[in-house]
């Protein structure tokens, strides 16, 4: 397997995982009920395309904003590994450490739907962790690939659930969650020896 295949492989599963999709299928069936097919759609090509292009943008500048305040690699890998295995525990146990947002008036579904649900903390110290120990090109090739995945479950997720049910959407949440966990020691791990 090349370098890159290997790369690309372990930015998938991490930038997958963190992502979590399927945790974000009832969020966006809630909050799209009233809309027609058409119109659930464009929320899910817009949630994506907010996703990626913040994800890409930190990709790329997250390592110079850490560099100007003086953070190292290191720290971010135990700060990141700390607020993953936080999500992770979320999903998990069904609980949240964080306060719950209320939805205004004005706020559009896909901006929900992309941030914090997609693309959060977890996600963008992620990216910045993946390319440092791999370079650009395997986590963007892994966004962007995480991204479309993402939109495939958004645009069907109406079907899915009609097709498996919550409980198993649920039971996949709860398995990315132990994922994340075990990345979260990892990632801790790492910092502390690195």
């Amino acid at each position: 397997m090349t370098d890159f295949v290997a790369a690309f492989i372990a930015s998938f599963i991490t930038i997958f995982v963190i992502m979590d999709p399927f945790a974000s299928i009832p969020a966006f069936i809630a909050m799209t009920h009233r809309l027609d097919a058409a119109q659930a759609r464009a929320a899910a090509n817009k949630a994506i395309i907010i996703a990626a292009v913040l994800a890409v943008v930190f990709l790329f500048a997250g390592s110079a904003l850490l560099d100007w305040l003086g953070i190292t690699m290191n720290d971010f890998r135990i700060a990141g590994g700390i607020v993953l295995g936080l999500l992770g525990l979320e999903m998990v146990l069904g609980f949240s450490l964080g306060k719950e947002s209320e939805t205004e008036e004005g706020e559009s579904v896909a901006v929900l739907i992309a941030t914090p649900l997609l693309t959060g903390p977890g996600l963008l110290s992620s990216l910045v962790i993946l390319s440092g120990e791999y370079g650009y090109m395997p986590p963007l090739a892994a966004t962007l690939t995480a991204c479309t995945l993402s939109w495939v479950l958004l645009v069907n997720a109406r079907r899915l659930r009609d097709l498996v049910g919550d409980n198993v959407i649920d039971i996949f949440s709860k398995v990315m969650g132990l994922l994340l966990i075990a990345l979260a020691v990892s990632f801790v791990k790492g910092g502390l020896i690195g």
